[in-house]
């Protein structure tokens, strides 16, 4: 009895093993996809053909397309939210810092795994509830920079702009080389870094000290 028992739970856990690994590999193979066809073949048979699998494995842990796209959507906003806290080195995220760190990390990136990321946001645009995992991440960055003025309302500005572009492209509403949509990265980090200076400057103390005496009878 007892190794019957053993044996089922061994079985449970290898069979589980497999769905994660498969997981991924579905996952992997659904970037391929998007990579190499620009997101037009994006079909459920065209990702179990690149898997090396049937597409009834495929449908066994991705019930639909659109449930698909929101796992790699998933796993491409957590990859990219590492890589934006791993360059600010575990310190405490300032709202300025973060802005700086996620258009650093959006320059870094080849121009295939922009269009990649671009298509897995834009893909779900009709569903919108499954877009939640990145309205999340653009709350967490655009929330603290609402203001009418000053420093925040630049910063603000200036990740619009960049997000802006990296949806246009997505969208296939517009034509961007990859020089362009670097330049206009490069121009946003160029405001946020100024934004960044200035705050950090010490500010010049008033004195009286080397002070002209006023002139007498005035």
């Amino acid at each position: 009895m007892v190794m019957r028992l053993i044996s089922r739970k061994s079985k449970v856990l290898i069979l589980t093993r497999k769905k994660e690994i498969d997981r991924d590999r579905i996952l992997d193979a659904a970037e391929r996809v998007i990579l190499e066809s620009g997101g037009r073949n994006f079909t459920l048979d065209a990702v179990a053909e690149s898997a090396g699998i049937s597409k009834g494995g495929l449908v066994y842990s991705f019930a639909t397309k659109d449930g698909l796209v929101r796992a790699a959507l998933e796993r491409e906003v957590t990859r990219f939210q590492e890589a934006v806290r791993q360059r600010l080195g575990g310190r405490p995220l300032e709202p300025f810092e973060m802005v700086l760190a996620h258009i650093d990390e959006a320059l870094d990136e080849d121009d295939a795994a922009t269009r990649k990321a671009a298509f897995l946001v834009t893909a779900l645009v009709h569903a919108p509830d499954m877009m939640e995992p990145a309205r999340l991440y653009y709350r967490a960055l655009l929330d603290p920079l609402l203001s009418k003025s000053g420093a925040a309302h630049d910063v603000r500005h200036a990740l619009l702009a960049v997000e802006g572009i990296f949806l246009l492209r997505g969208l296939g509403f517009v034509e961007v080389s990859a020089a362009e949509h670097k330049s206009v990265l490069l121009h946003a980090r160029d405001i946020v870094t100024g934004v960044l200076a200035g705050r950090r400057a010490p500010r010049r103390r008033t004195s009286g000290l080397g002070r002209k005496p006023p002139l007498r009878g005035a």
